[in-house]
């Protein structure tokens, strides 16, 4: 992986993931940062995080709707090892389920699951 400087908000937040399989599983929702100068560590995903990212009444109303943030369940870390590449996604190494990542945001799924006939 390229070590040069990358533009964290421009580039990082909201961008879609990809597995190594090419599967969609998800966006970035938060970074995290450690150590000084601050370097990126851990990927932060799950609709349990977004909420923080809004102001005031907004987040706490956010926060109400979607409930507590929940490690493990509505919000996983994925360590910056697992990074493979940065391109017009986040290309990560491994797969999604070995990740914690679940089954995704496959397009084909969600249109499956909602045929009638289902």
């Amino acid at each position: 992986m390229n070590e040069g400087p990358v533009f964290v908000v421009h580039r990082l937040l909201d961008e879609q993931i990809v597995d190594r399989e090419g599967r969609r599983c998800g966006r970035v929702d938060d970074i995290e940062m450690r150590g000084s100068p601050p370097r990126i560590t851990a990927l932060l995903v799950g609709k349990g995080l977004y909420p923080r990212r809004l102001p005031g009444w907004l987040g706490r109303l956010a926060r109400r709707q979607i409930g507590p943030e929940v490690w493990g369940r509505n919000a996983l870390r994925i360590p910056w090892g697992e990074v493979d590449e940065l391109e017009s996604a986040v290309r990560l190494k491994g797969k999604a389920e070995e990740l914690g990542l679940g089954v995704g945001d496959d397009p084909e799924r969600w249109i499956v699951r909602r045929l009638p006939w289902n």
